[in-house]
């Protein structure tokens, strides 16, 4: 989803994570003091968008980019002979 008040792209890692348990945070609060469930599934949009984004940035840059293809073995009845 994107959210024209988060500048998700101009965060850093630790700047990203520091937001997320900032916004964990008030998730949990505005549940402990009895806010409308409309502001709370509102808090908890924000908190998911920013951990989704978390998270593709973790996997893009845990995915290698120059892996190689190795032929292991053939498939039996799959090569003509």
């Amino acid at each position: 989803m994107f959210n024209p008040f988060l500048k998700i792209d101009e965060m850093t890692d630790d700047v990203l994570l520091d937001k997320i348990n900032e916004v964990a945070n008030r998730v949990s609060q505005a549940r402990r003091s009895g806010i409308s469930y409309n502001m709370i599934q509102q808090l908890e949009q924000v908190y998911h968008q920013l951990n989704t984004a978390y998270q593709e940035r973790i996997m893009l840059k845990n995915t290698k980019m120059d892996t190689k293809i190795i032929e292991v073995g053939d498939i039996e009845g799959e090569k003509d002979e």
